[in-house]
């Protein structure tokens, strides 16, 4: 019997996973829709301007880099930094065997969903341990879905696509899932403190989300380990204080400048919403497990106060926003929660509904009791459920109409944002100009579309390209314009180059479009590659 539940567990789940996968095989089946004068790039699953990011630092591993750099600025000679060394690793280690950036960072998005897969499935064993339960407890974690739209804009609350979404994201899922087992092992406390400090050079909010977990968890277990808290404090402080550092000047300035000037929009209902009814059953199971003084549940529910903690503080804090503690699986407690909670309300035997039933071959009639706890709790699970597998459906066939959209459109020529469709040949041979003829360390003009895939496919360094990772972006876009505007005289246009260390000029249908002036007219700009709609100058100092 367990083996055929194990075989169960498994099969659907993995079944699951490869569903996540199924728009990027349905984007493959496609490739030969493509108009004539568009290219696929393959695997682009997530915001294309943040996924070259991640394709940018998993090149740097392959150039044989041992710490990141920010190729979306302007200078080739700053000191690396030990941040988003995830990718940076993976690219070393997809460079021993001649992956490209694209592959590899999906060999590590599948390694990283696979090991989630089965974090998912241990943590409702270990915490729910009787089959009928935790048999449940996957089911819910796999299918919990919000109602409707609400929040679909943040792609990670996708009841498919989080499951296999961003590499980084999926390590801080397993770290958070591994920290709630490990706050019962005393002996392995050396190895909560190294997860601690990984992550926060990861995912800052997922190793926040462990800190505020532990210190919740044990004010409420009682007696409070002053000792181990101190030491948990100060490993966290070592990453803390090197972020801080790092991110005091600029180019990673620009990290925090992008997320006081931009922040990312939260509202609570909205949240609410997106998790379905998950979350008011997750929630019930919450404080039961309080009123019980359940000790074995209590590291979920610390996960899930930690988490409305963060959303909390981090309301009132500009530094980060509370949208960040949304990226940190919390449907995962509340599923096993909400488990824990109908299995209580089955176990309840003292409210029953009546109803008159004939009696056995004319005799009397009898009244049958029917306990309405039990109703009650199989309407839920057949409401998550079929929500579930609705949202699961509906997810498949939004992905599939937007990849086919994107396939067959045609116009505009380079569109903003990039990933409502491919990029033109003549834009990508452009690019792969750059990677075969130029080195790394040159720094390449253009618009925001080609600056934010140069890094990525050529590995060149860019003055403009990433909200986020291009410092004093807004400033930068608007010195761009005024260049390829053509309205600067000869002598501004090439202190403008001198100025920031450019030594090529990509220039295509984006940088053109507001063009006043054609800049072939500048004298130091030689033209060194020419398509129907790209040229490329190199400046001549």
């Amino acid at each position: 019997m367990k083996s055929k539940i194990v075989f169960f567990l498994i099969f659907f789940s993995f079944l699951f996973l490869f569903l996540s996968y199924l728009p990027n095989i349905y984007e493959v089946s496609l490739v030969n829709s493509l108009p004539a004068d568009r290219v696929m790039v393959w695997g682009e699953h997530i915001y294309t301007y943040d996924y070259n990011v991640y394709l940018s630092k998993i090149r740097q591993g392959q150039e044989g880099r041992w710490s990141v750099v920010d190729k979306y600025d302007n200078h080739p000679d700053a000191k690396g930094i030990f941040l988003q060394m995830l990718y940076l690793l993976a690219g070393k280690l997809g460079g021993v065997f001649h992956f490209t950036p694209v592959f590899t960072f999906q060999i590590l998005r599948t390694i990283l969903s696979v090991a989630w897969v089965m974090a998912i499935i241990f943590l409702n064993v270990y915490f729910l341990r009787q089959p009928n339960q935790y048999v449940l407890g996957i089911i819910f974690s796999l299918l919990a879905a919000g109602w409707g739209h609400h929040m679909d804009w943040w792609q990670e609350m996708d009841v498919l696509k989080r499951l296999s979404y961003v590499p980084h994201y999926t390590f801080s899922y397993i770290s958070i899932a591994i920290a709630s087992v490990l706050f019962f092992k005393n002996r392995y406390f050396i190895v909560l403190c190294l997860l601690v400090f990984l992550l926060f050079l990861v995912q800052p909010s997922g190793a926040l989300l462990i800190f505020g977990s532990w210190f919740i968890y044990h004010l409420l277990k009682r007696p409070f380990p002053w000792k181990k808290t101190i030491i948990l404090i100060v490993v966290a402080l070592i990453p803390l204080l090197y972020i801080h550092s790092v991110t005091a000047t600029y180019p990673w300035k620009s990290l925090v400048d992008f997320e006081k000037n931009y922040p990312l929009p939260f509202n609570l209902k909205e949240y609410i919403l997106a998790l379905g009814p998950i979350f008011f059953t997750g929630v019930a199971g919450l404080i039961l497990v309080l009123w019980k003084r359940n000790s074995r549940l209590l590291p979920l529910a610390s996960w899930v106060l930690a988490a409305a903690a963060g959303m909390t503080v981090f309301t009132f804090l500009p530094s980060q926003s509370p949208l960040r503690f949304v990226q940190t699986a919390n449907h995962i407690p509340l599923a096993i929660l909400s488990v824990y909670f109908l299995s209580y309300l089955v176990r309840r035997k003292g409210i029953f509904l009546t109803s008159e039933s004939p009696g056995i071959r004319g005799g009397d009639s009898r009244v049958k009791k029917i306990p309405l706890p039990k109703i009650i709790a199989t309407i839920i699970i057949t409401v998550i459920i079929v929500n579930g597998l609705y949202q699961t459906v509906l997810s498949l066939k939004h992905q599939f109409a937007f990849i086919h959209q994107r396939v067959i459109a045609t116009l505009p020529l380079v569109p903003y944002p990039p990933q409502v469709m491919y990029p033109l040949t003549d834009f990508w041979q452009a690019i792969m100009w750059l990677k075969n003829n130029t080195p790394e360390t040159a720094v390449v003009l253009s618009q925001y579309t080609a600056g934010n895939y140069i890094p990525a496919y050529a590995g060149n360094f860019v003055y403009l390209g990433h909200g986020s990772e291009t410092p004093h972006f807004d400033a930068r876009s608007a010195q761009v314009n005024a260049f390829f505007s053509g309205v600067e005289t000869a002598d501004q246009a090439k202190q403008f180059l001198i100025q920031n260390n450019i030594t090529y000029v990509f220039y295509g249908p984006q940088e053109k479009e507001n063009a006043v002036n054609d800049i072939n007219a500048y004298p130091f700009l030689k033209p060194v590659y020419r398509s129907a709609l790209v040229t490329i100058f190199r400046f001549q100092k």
